[in-house]
């Protein structure tokens, strides 16, 4: 409908123009008449016109590029997928905002908008019931460090734990970083100085700025704390105390001595298989050459006697030779004496 109604303005244009071309030319062809009364001169001065005139008004025309954009999603669907409510905070007054997983294997659940940090089990269920760690059970904000029930947050959007069970919470509203340990209650490590405003400082902890807008996030290969600083567009680093991370390596360290001990016995092992070896090379080798020695000896040639020694304690069948050749002499020669020849 649209192209057909265009189609008809531009034929109607068309139109126009032509008579628009004519009127100019014949006026033209009039006004000249008496210089010229040539049909040609007045025939070419209309269709000059009406061209020149087209050809400006469709030179004046931007063409308009539409994109086509799709309106259906390229989406492709995995089945196979269940999803499940396990807790259900509005029962119990309680908006998560965050999970972590405690080495224990139990789960902490950050409420960001009534600045609690709660503890559950890992088998979840519509009747599991948190168990509230630290913050207000009435819902009040504020920035308070010491014992776990008496410490306050101030809308906290971030939280991370690290090996030895001890929770970093990012403090948003406050521009700090808290951290939270069973010995030690709720500190502070960096930030905090939030009279001084936001802003970007690296530095000692009790000088470091942050933007309002953060999260921090638990390195053990480092035992570092990387702060994602959303509001100043950086990532940043903290350095955790070793003790912190005494966990992962003490896990470590056994399996380690282990090995080392395996591949010690096993190096010592294969050391003396390996003179063995080498023993009874060496022996094989020795006798071939006696033997090609023995092969190629001059028959007028001694021999060498043996080096072997005799043994200390003759055999049974030496023993048994030399009583016979003692009772052969005795009996050629005679017998003087009764009780040597008895």
């Amino acid at each position: 409908m649209a192209f057909q109604m265009g189609r008809n303005v531009l034929v109607l244009l068309f139109t126009i123009l032509l008579l628009f071309g004519g009127v100019c030319s014949v006026s033209a062809g009039v006004y000249s008449l008496s210089a010229t009364s040539s049909p040609t001169r007045i025939l070419n001065g209309f269709f000059s016109n009406a061209f020149s005139m087209l050809m400006k008004w469709i030179l004046s025309l931007k063409a308009t590029t539409k994109t086509a954009i799709s309106g259906r999603p390229m989406m492709k669907f995995e089945s196979g997928y269940t999803v499940e409510t396990v807790f259900d905070g509005s029962k119990l007054g309680i908006e998560p905002h965050s999970v972590e997983v405690l080495p224990n294997g139990d789960l902490l659940i950050l409420d960001s908008s009534n600045s609690n940090l709660y503890k559950i089990s890992s088998s979840l269920s519509l009747y599991s019931r948190p168990k509230l760690i630290t913050g207000s059970a009435d819902g009040y904000s504020g920035y308070v460090d010491g014992k776990l029930r008496e410490a306050r947050m101030n809308h906290p959007k971030g939280l991370t734990v690290d090996d030895g069970g001890n929770v970093y919470i990012a403090d948003t509203d406050n521009m700090s970083i808290r951290k939270i340990s069973d010995t030690g209650g709720v500190t502070t490590i960096a930030g905090g100085k939030w009279s001084r405003g936001n802003g970007h400082l690296d530095g000692p902890s009790g000088d470091a700025k942050f933007s309002n807008d953060f999260d921090v996030v638990y390195i053990g290969s480092s035992c570092s704390l990387l702060v994602i600083d959303r509001g100043n567009k950086a990532i940043r680093e903290i350095q955790l105390h070793f003790d912190d991370c005494a966990h992962q390596y003490g896990s470590g360290f056994p399996l380690g001595i282990a090995v080392l001990i395996a591949a010690g016995f096993f190096g010592y092992m294969l050391a003396l298989l390996q003179r063995r070896v080498g023993s009874i090379v060496a022996s094989q080798d020795e006798q071939g050459i006696l033997k090609a020695s023995t092969v190629n000896q001059n028959p007028y040639q001694m021999q060498l006697k043996s080096s072997v020694r005799p043994p200390l304690i003759p055999t049974e069948d030496e023993q048994r030779e030399t009583r016979r050749k003692l009772f052969r002499v005795f009996r050629e020669n005679g017998c003087t004496n009764w009780s040597i020849c008895c």
